[in-house]
């Protein structure tokens, strides 16, 4: 027997049908399928932060919760606005003692407050006062807010504060409006 040569025919009209076959799930997988499946990686990682971040809230919850209510039991400071006046001559010297009242009520110490005396008595409108103060940047908002309410205390030239190995002390120029 003659060997015979196996050779398949395929019809020309089957090959066109299967190459648009191939091409129509190639196209369906490059537009369909790998965009779908890089928009699932971004939305994986988009969900895994989502998750990172809710978890992180829920462990700072209580710290939010704390820190809001002291925040709301903090009291408000009105600042004090009488109106102007002057000091009379003869109470120049209640100066140190009031200054000293504002000081404790503060919660600071005054070392000293000493007026300055540079015009003559008669003509004086301003007299000066160097205060000094001892005490902390809490304490020290809390003096100028009851110095804000005395009404002969015209303005505060000079504030220095000097950093000493155990407080802070602060020394202050203040203008006192005499009459």
């Amino acid at each position: 027997m003659a060997e015979q040569k196996m050779t398949v025919k395929f019809p020309r009209q089957s090959v066109i049908y299967l190459l648009l076959c191939l091409t129509g799930i190639l196209i369906f997988i490059l537009a369909g399928i790998l965009p779908n499946s890089q928009t699932m990686a971004v939305l994986s990682t988009k969900t895994t932060d989502v998750q990172f971040r809710l978890e992180e809230q829920r462990a700072l919850s209580p710290f939010q919760k704390s820190l809001q209510d002291k925040s709301e039991k903090k009291e408000s400071e009105i600042l004090p606005l009488p109106a102007k006046g002057i000091l009379v001559q003869a109470k120049i010297n209640t100066l140190p003692m009031t200054f000293s009242t504002a000081a404790k009520m503060s919660g600071m110490s005054m070392v000293s407050a000493i007026p300055t005396f540079t015009a003559l008595p008669g003509e004086a409108q301003f007299l000066s006062v160097n205060v000094v103060l001892r005490g902390d940047f809490i304490n020290f908002r809390k003096f100028l807010i009851h110095l804000g309410g005395i009404p002969y205390v015209n303005q505060i030239e000079e504030i220095a504060i000097q950093q000493k190995p155990d407080t802070k002390e602060f020394r202050l120029k203040i203008w006192v409006a005499v009459g």
